[in-house]
C-alpha cells in the first residue's frame, strides 16, 4: 500500500482494509501500531478499521485532528491580523475549497461544508445535510447558489447569502466527485460513470450523459463544450446546450485525474494530465492532440494554466512549465519533498500545495521559489482563490485545517498562526 511511496486516498486505503488485508504485502508483518505512519488520513482509515474490528493498536496515536498541537504564535487576534493563518474546525480531510468575494466554502469528509468571512478568517456556519463526506464544491455567483457533491451520491444546493440547503438532488449511484457550471445548467460528474445535467434555475434534471466507462474525475467548460476525464483513460467532449456527446479524445494509456483551459481566447487548448504521466494537449476546435507533453516521472495530479504557461504538478514532486505556445517545457520546480496536489495562479505568483505539508509560492517571471509557507501538519490537498487578481489564496488540508495566505515578501520563510 505504501510500499511505492505514495499515500493514497482514503476511501481506497478503507476499501484495502475492508477486503481483510492486515499485513505487509512485503514482510507479511502484521499491522501492531501507529507510529510510523505519519499521514492523516492512513492513521484515521486504520484507526476506524481498528475500531470496527476490535484491534487493539497504540492508544497515544490515536489523537484525533482536533486535539493535535499546531505551532506558532496563538490567539485569534493573531489569526485575523497576521497576512497568513491556519484555521481549525473539519475533523477531517479538507476535500474541495471554493471562494467568493465575501467568504470561503470547504467541504470534508466530517460530512460538512463550513463557510469562512475572508475578512474576519472566521467561520460563519456550518452546512449540514449530507450523511457521507463531501468531495466537490462549485459556486455560481451569477444564480446565488452553492452545489456540493458527496459520497452519499447526493448534490446539494446551498443558498450563498443564508446558508440553507434549497434543495437535494439525487440519481446518482456512486460518489460524485466533480461539478462545474456552463451557463444555467449544472454539470456532475461521477464514480458511477455517468454525468449528470441539471437547470440551475428550475434545479430539474435535464438528462443523464452516458458514454465513459470508469468512474469520472474532473470537469473543465471552454466555450461551447463541456469536458470530462475519467480512469477509464478518456476525455469526453459534451454540448453544454443540446447536452450531446460531441467527441471521445483518446490516447492516454492511464486514468485521466486533471483537466485545464486555456484562459487564452486565441488559444483554444485543453490540457490533460494522466496516470500514464505525461499532459496531453488537445485542439478544441479539430479535438484532436497536437502535443503529448512528456518528462513527468510519476502520475500528474494537477494542472493550471495562466496565460502565458501550463503549469502540471505530480507524483513526482515536481511542477514543470509548459509554454502554450511554443509547446516546450520551460523550467522545472523543485523543492517539494513529496507529491505536488494542487495548483492556482495568482497576480503573477504560481501557489502549489503538497503532501509536505507545505504551500509555497513561485514567481511566474523568474521561476524562483519566494515563500514557503508551514502551519498545515498534513498533506495540502486543495487550493483556490477568487481569480488571478486575488489578494488571497486558501488551502485545504488531510489534517483538516483551512490555510489564508497573502501574497508574500521577497524569499519568505513562515510558519502561520493559528486558531481554533
Amino acid at each position: 500500500m505504501v510500499a511505492t511511496g505514495h499515500t493514497y486516498d482514503r476511501p481506497s486505503i478503507k476499501r484495502w482494509l475492508e477486503q481483510g488485508h492486515k499485513t505487509c504485502p512485503v514482510t507479511g508483518s502484521r499491522l501492531r501500531n501507529l507510529d510510523l505512519l505519519p499521514n492523516f488520513a492512513l492513521r484515521s482509515a486504520i484507526s476506524e478499521w481498528a475500531a470496527a474490528n476490535n484491534v487493539k493498536l497504540n492508544d497515544r496515536q490515536l489523537t484525533s485532528v482536533t486535539e493535535k498541537a499546531v505551532g506558532g504564535t496563538d490567539g485569534e487576534s493573531d489569526a485575523q491580523t497576521s497576512p497568513h493563518c491556519v484555521l481549525e474546525g473539519h475533523e477531517e480531510i479538507v476535500w474541495a475549497v471554493e471562494a467568493t468575494d465575501g467568504h470561503l466554502f470547504s467541504a470534508s469528509a466530517d460530512k460538512s461544508i463550513r463557510a469562512w468571512d475572508t475578512k474576519t478568517r472566521r467561520c460563519v456556519h456550518v452546512l449540514e445535510e449530507h450523511t457521507r463526506p463531501v468531495l466537490s464544491l462549485v459556486v455560481s455567483q451569477l444564480h446565488g447558489k452553492l452545489f456540493s457533491g458527496s459520497y452519499d451520491c447526493s448534490i446539494c444546493v446551498w443558498d450563498l447569502v443564508t446558508f440553507r440547503r434549497i434543495k437535494s438532488l439525487h440519481g446518482h449511484t456512486d460518489a460524485v466527485r466533480s461539478l462545474a457550471v456552463a451557463g444555467d445548467t449544472l454539470f456532475s460528474a461521477s464514480y458511477d460513470s455517468t454525468l449528470r445535467a441539471y437547470d440551475i434555475n428550475t434545479l430539474k434534471p435535464l438528462k443523464v450523459l452516458e458514454g465513459h466507462t470508469g468512474p469520472v474525475r474532473t470537469l473543465t467548460v471552454l466555450g461551447a463544450h463541456l469536458f470530462s476525464g475519467s480512469y477509464d483513460y478518456t476525455v469526453r467532449v459534451w454540448h453544454t446546450e443540446t447536452l450531446e456527446p460531441v467527441h471521445v479524445l483518446e490516447g492516454h494509456t492511464d486514468a485521466v485525474r486533471a483537466l485545464a483551459a486555456s484562459p487564452v481566447p486565441e488559444l483554444k487548448y485543453i490540457f490533460s494530465g494522466s496516470d500514464d504521466n505525461s499532459v496531453r494537449v488537445w485542439d478544441a476546435n479539430t479535438f484532436k492532440c497536437v502535443s503529448v507533453f512528456q518528462g513527468h516521472e510519476d502520475n500528474v495530479r494537477v494542472l493550471t494554466a495562466d496565460s502565458r504557461y501550463l503549469y502540471s504538478g505530480s507524483w513526482d514532486k515536481t511542477i514543470r512549465v509548459w509554454d502554450t505556445q511554443s509547446l516546450e517545457c520551460v523550467r522545472v520546480l523543485e523543492g517539494h519533498m513529496e507529491a505536488v496536489l494542487a495548483l492556482t495562479v495568482m497576480r503573477g505568483h504560481l501557489i502549489s500545495g503538497s503532501y509536505d505539508t507545505t504551500v509555497r509560492f513561485w514567481n511566474t517571471e523568474t521561476f524562483q521559489c519566494v515563500g514557503k509557507f508551514e502551519g498545515h501538519d498534513d498533506a495540502v490537498r486543495v487550493l483556490t482563490s477568487t481569480g488571478e487578481d486575488a489578494e488571497s489564496v486558501y488551502s485545504g488540508s488531510y489534517d483538516g485545517s483551512i490555510g489564508f495566505w497573502s501574497l508574500p515578501a521577497p524569499t519568505s520563510n513562515t510558519r502561520a498562526p493559528a486558531t481554533r
